[in-house]
């Protein structure tokens, strides 16, 4: 057994405690039922323009075919009503939306110049994003009180191009797990049952989103924190080309060093046509005087232009079966609802002259994938997991655990494992300088398979229909997500409808740089009725 393998068995053992520690409350989400379309809906459906892209509300604002009042509005009091059932707001700012709202109206009745291209939509962003005046705790205790006190590039961005920030979303820890929990705020639900979780970090967001109670929500990845929400609650998602949109404003500014290139800002949504627009608004270097300026890439090109399906050679990544490593025995294998998602995309594809090439992760090493990926969270300069959870290097120690166990531990679980987890794999694995280069040999070898497919097509994440805390037993299978971080590598998260009552859904990658491209492809695959979303209201 190698040192990546025993330290994922020291893991299991963690989590076996856990699950022996927890089990009560484990078993009391067992008999839950989804939430339904009462719970969701108690007075009514609401008006259609709930359903509406970001974009189509902005362009029916522009025309006063609605007010941007009467559009917060009706986002407030959906907000209000279904954050009852999923604990995913944390702080609003209905008030003052509301004035703003007012203003937009004022300013389109009298102005005839241009106006910014989203005045008057609503919007979220998550805790971990400061805001002025705002909670900016990032899930963590010892930052409870905490405000916000400037916003960060990219949210000032969104606001100038005329979105209205309504509240800001419920997190994970630290911004380092799967699920959106922390002992601030609580734990967050899904729209699609109160058993299931929405995924993290970015779950606050993505639960409101599906849910009707804003168009789009702004989130951050560092490792699936976009697309595995946009998964869970049937949205689009995307995580942009390493190094486009600066992370200034947030709190992985504050500890992270140089991860700034693996961790990207992005959003989910509910309509694929909004993701390319909020990405070019966002995208763009800091100033030069910013912390780790140097760090950033220059924008990519903006073609504006639909990819040309025909011509293109799409790669299909599944398993090929057989005798597999005891790395990969650690990943699950893909369910049936994510097969068929991904069949129903590369069908859709074949029929409109893409040559499908079947790629199988066993030839891509994807047992190293996660391995590949702590390796450059790890060499990025940044500091040690435990030290972002304790604000110092004044850290804990094993004795962490037995806290825990007895109730007085300031952390939850995933993120005591994370950073106990860290420690085992330094502790078994070769030097830092060996492991880099392990990843570079990877990064060749995932380069030359999309140099020969423009894009990939592969499950989002193995499994679909998580139930809460059922990531602690799925721990190596964010390395579907977290290896294109790890690669600066674009990617699409893209709904595919429902399979037994939750969502389903594939991603689909690129070099870097092509951000257009697999955005592109989603926006195809929505105008075909091939990527769906369904709101909960309608499962």
């Amino acid at each position: 057994m190698d040192g990546w393998s025993r330290a994922a068995a020291c893991g299991k053992l963690l989590v076996a405690l856990y699950v022996l520690h927890k089990l009560p409350r484990l078993l009391r989400y067992w008999p839950a039922r989804p939430l339904g379309p009462r719970a969701l809906a108690p007075g009514g459906a609401g008006p259609p323009f709930l359903r509406w892209s970001a974009c189509r509300l902005a362009e029916a604002i522009r025309r006063r075919e609605l007010t941007a009042e009467q559009v917060v509005d009706a986002f407030i009091q959906r907000l209000q009503d279904v954050d009852v059932h999923l604990n995913a707001l944390v702080a609003e700012r209905f008030d003052a939306a509301r004035q703003q709202a007012r203003e937009v109206d004022r300013r389109i009745a009298s102005e005839k110049g241009e106006l910014p291209p989203f005045l008057g939509v609503p919007i979220v962003v998550k805790e971990a994003f400061e805001y002025p005046g705002f909670p900016y705790t990032n899930g963590l205790l010892s930052r409870k009180g905490r405000l916000g006190v400037k916003a960060g590039y990219a949210v000032q961005r969104v606001e100038a191009a005329g979105f209205l920030v309504l509240a800001t979303t419920n997190i994970s820890e630290a911004c380092m797990w799967m699920e959106s929990y922390n002992l601030v705020y609580g734990r967050v639900a899904s729209p699609f049952g109160s058993h299931l979780s929405p995924g993290g970090s970015s779950g606050g967001s993505a639960a409101l989103v599906a849910a009707l109670g804003v168009p789009v929500g702004l989130t951050a990845d560092i490792g699936g924190s976009t697309r595995i929400p946009a998964l869970l609650n049937g949205l689009f998602g995307h995580k942009p080309t390493g190094g486009i949109i600066p992370n200034h404003g947030t709190h992985l500014e504050e500890f992270h060093g140089a991860v700034c290139r693996i961790c990207q800002m992005g959003a989910v949504a509910r309509h694929a046509e909004d993701l390319a627009p909020l990405l070019r608004i966002m995208a763009g270097p800091p100033s030069p005087e910013a912390r780790l300026a140097h760090e950033y890439r220059a924008c990519p090109a903006w073609r504006g232009l639909e990819p040309e399906l025909g011509s293109m050679t799409v790669g299909s990544l599944s398993f090929r079966g057989g005798l597999p490593s005891a790395q990969e025995l650690m990943i699950s294998s893909v369910g049936k609802g994510q097969q068929r998602a991904q069949q129903r995309v590369i069908h859709w594809l074949e029929t409109q002259g893409c040559k499908i090439q079947p790629l199988f992760f066993e030839d891509l090493a994807v047992g190293e994938w996660f391995d590949c990926w702590s390796t450059r969270v790890q060499g990025a300069g940044t500091a040690r997991f435990r030290e972002v959870l304790c604000q110092s290097k004044d850290c804990f120690g094993p004795a962490e655990v037995l806290r825990y166990l007895a109730g007085y531990s300031p952390h939850t679980f995933p993120a005591l494992g994370l950073a106990f987890l860290e420690d085992l794999v330094e502790s078994f694995s070769p030097p830092m300088e060996q492991r880099l280069a392990r990843a570079q040999q990877l990064e060749d070898l995932l380069r030359s398979q999309l140099a020969q497919c423009q894009v990939l097509i592969m499950p989002t994440l193995p499994r679909h229909g998580l139930v809460h805390d059922e990531p602690l037993l799925r721990v190596l299978d964010s390395c579907f997500t977290s290896i294109w971080n790890a690669m600066e590598f674009p990617s699409t998260a893209v709904p595919v409808g429902l399979h037994q009552g939750a969502p389903v859904g594939v991603q689909i990658v690129s070099l870097p740089g092509h951000d257009e491209l697999t955005i592109g492809v989603a926006r195809a695959l929505a105008a075909a009725g091939v990527a769906q979303c369904v709101a909960p209201d309608e499962a």
